[in-house]
């Protein structure tokens, strides 16, 4: 049997990959129905911001069950290179965050949050105090995360991130 891997820890390489693309994939369960929609985010602080509609199957699922995991992939490189490659390697990197997440339900929270997301993609953003009425907001609290990166000819990195570091 192989040696389970050991990423090396590195808090700076998986915030790196976090960021670097806007768009992952939140990852909920209860009892034992999965639920996999994807979204895009902000990361601040150990944090994962989302924004969505005030009711919907994703703030049910959180509720009943907090224990979330979000996953981040990317290729980079030549646009489209692995797919035209027909090979299962080439330039990629993931992460996956695992946490526990929230439905914000104070009002100065929720507009703390919303000008945290909204300034992660636009620095000079205004918050329109009505999306408040219209719009939820989800905070993720980072517990662990992964990342493995693959360059062909160089190899495969894993590293991890911890509250601790």
């Amino acid at each position: 049997m192989p040696k389970p891997i050991e990423p090396s820890p590195n808090n700076a390489e998986c915030e790196r990959m976090i960021t670097a693309s806007p768009v992952g994939v939140l990852v909920m369960c209860t009892s034992s129905e999965p639920y996999a929609v994807p979204m895009n985010h902000a990361y601040s602080g150990g944090k994962l911001y989302f924004h969505c509609a005030p009711t919907g199957r994703k703030l049910d699922m959180i509720r009943a069950n907090p224990r979330v995991c979000y996953v981040v992939n990317r290729e980079f490189g030549e646009p489209g290179a692995l797919a035209d490659s027909r090979k299962c390697h080439g330039n990629w990197e993931s992460v996956i965050a695992h946490g526990r997440a929230r439905v914000i339900a104070d009002q100065e929270e929720l507009r703390s949050a919303f000008l945290t997301f909204g300034r992660y993609f636009n620095p000079s953003f205004t918050l329109e105090e009505s999306a408040l009425q219209t719009t939820s907001a989800i905070i993720v609290e980072v517990d662990s995360m992964t990342a493995r990166r693959e360059v062909p000819g160089e190899g495969v990195a894993y590293w991890s991130w911890s509250l601790d570091r």
